[in-house]
């Protein structure tokens, strides 16, 4: 297929069009999320006293854990998303494919962190939380390619020159969310209630780990 070739105010219309439906995926998906948490029924489950209420809670607490991460990350792509997209000044046909393989692996999250939801409670459960983790590594894999994709300066996409670190740094903080699910899960052959709460760390590592490379591009841009 060829590129479409419209001019100036016709190409940043659709750049906006891309930001506003990869925004209104992204909006959807977090809303999906929090639908997997249901109210318990009282008389169903016979919650009548605050220990019951507790226990239930208590009973279901990996599950808000995998809420409260899967919201993080759903959270962490958009930004992201948005940074990326930040940089183009134009498109083609390639990256709007590859914007809609990126916004695949998002619109499963909410399925795979159901999925971990529901079975996550049984630790001797494997295949829930490898589902969960490939889910996590496709949509990292997928952002890493969009951004390589749109720094590349021979597809002259960019609405400015950025520097190596810079490019560097967005592929370091694409990556490391796999890397640290893909160690996660390793973890939970061994210890798996300790590998659930190891994504905790994707927060630390993605802000102060990167500092150095962040100020280096920086201080090379400036």
């Amino acid at each position: 297929m060829h590129n479409p070739r419209h001019d100036i105010s016709r190409t940043q219309f659709q750049l906006e069009r891309f930001t506003f439906f990869s925004d209104g995926i992204f909006a959807i998906c977090i809303t999906l999320l929090v639908i997997e948490i249901k109210v318990p029924d009282r008389e169903q489950l016979n919650i009548y006293t605050d220990a019951s209420l507790w226990h239930y809670l208590s009973h279901n607490s990996l599950k808000f854990l995998g809420f409260f991460i899967s919201f993080g990350i759903i959270g962490h792509y958009w930004s992201v998303h948005h940074r990326i997209f930040g940089y183009a000044r134009d498109y083609t046909i390639s990256l709007v494919w590859l914007n809609l393989g990126f916004l695949l692996t998002v619109v499963l999250l909410p399925f795979s962190s159901g999925l971990l939801g529901e079975y996550g409670s049984d630790t001797h459960m494997f295949l829930p939380y490898a589902a969960y983790v490939a889910n996590m590594c496709f949509t990292g894999l997928m952002n890493c390619w969009l951004w390589l994709y749109i720094s590349n300066p021979r597809r002259d996409l960019l609405t400015h020159k950025i520097s190596d670190t810079r490019i560097k740094l967005g592929l370091y903080r694409s990556l490391a969310i796999p890397v640290i699910f893909l160690f996660a899960l390793l973890v939970s052959f061994f210890l798996p209630l300790v590998s659930r709460f190891i994504p905790v760390l994707i927060p630390v590592i993605l802000h102060w780990g990167m500092k150095g490379l962040e100020r280096k591009a920086d201080i090379k841009e400036k």
